[in-house]
């Protein structure tokens, strides 16, 4: 039976039970056709597969969006099964920085413009390949955008305040099998040039310059904490780097010294 004689059909069927109801023909004339019913049902239909393809797109990132290091604990298998360049997890106390690190072989900014699993969207926080994943560089540069409210590191910006800077004094990395510790000891806005190019960080005057620069830097905001000021290249820094801002030429770092290594694994030679 074709589809107009079911239509014919059921037009017969719903004639005939309205005639048995009293109702006019001006009712019927201003019900939907099997036609409009149907293309109803499709949109609705479609309207659920949507939602369905949609939960499924949120579903994506979720492996890493409900890790937290707020209780302690980091699970790396679900993180690197969903990301293999997940190496570490980043939390600042008193922000929303509780995020995967990431390192990229393709290019070094690759995570400047990929979401933690991959997709093309807002950044996340990430190394270059110059930086060795196991922490034990002098100087390690974690990259995150900045460039305003919802940016991954807009809230380095807290530790401008002197009061917040005074009361939140560490952030932590975590590793598949150690828990870092570091203490902020300064924040300032530094000159928008790669903080990782600037100096050779193997050798020991490459880390010696690179100290020098940064206790002679005159920022007018600058903070700094008492007791800080006889770093060496023996010590194992992290500079929070929020991305350039190409109008002002500065970016805002927040950098910390390692004061705790819990696995004891933190370690490298320093060539003269």
């Amino acid at each position: 039976m074709n589809r107009n004689m079911k239509y014919d059909r059921k037009r017969i069927v719903i004639f005939a039970i309205l005639a048995c109801c009293g109702l006019g023909a001006c009712r019927i004339s201003g019900g939907s056709s099997p036609d409009e019913t149907l293309s109803s049902e499709a949109a609705e239909a479609a309207g659920e597969r949507s939602d369905v393809g949609l939960s499924q797109q949120e579903e994506a990132p979720a492996a890493w969006q409900s890790e937290s290091a707020q209780d302690g604990t980091i699970d790396f298998e679900i993180l690197q099964s969903l990301n293999p360049d997940i190496f570490a997890w980043l939390y600042v106390p008193g922000t929303d920085i509780d995020l995967p690190i990431l390192q990229s072989g393709i290019a070094d900014d690759y995570y400047a413009t990929h979401t933690p699993d991959g997709e093309t969207g807002g950044g996340g926080a990430y190394t270059e390949m110059a930086n060795l994943m196991n922490m034990c560089d002098f100087n390690t540069v974690i990259h995150g955008e900045d460039h305003g409210e919802g940016d991954i590191f807009f809230q380095l910006h807290q530790f401008e305040n002197p009061d917040f800077f005074n009361s939140h004094d560490v952030f932590y990395i975590y590793l598949p099998d150690n828990l870092l510790t570091y203490t902020i000891f300064t924040a300032y806005y530094d000159e928008g040039s790669d903080i990782l190019r600037r100096y050779d960080y193997t050798t020991y005057a490459g880390c010696s310059d690179y100290l020098e620069h940064m206790y002679g830097t005159r920022d007018i905001g600058r903070h700094f904490r008492d007791g800080w000021d006889e770093l060496t290249p023996y010590h194992f820094l992290v500079t929070l780097n929020g991305t350039t801002d190409s109008e002002t030429g500065t970016q805002y770092v927040v950098i910390g010294a390692l004061t705790g290594d819990e696995a004891g694994t933190i370690d490298r030679k320093i060539f003269d």
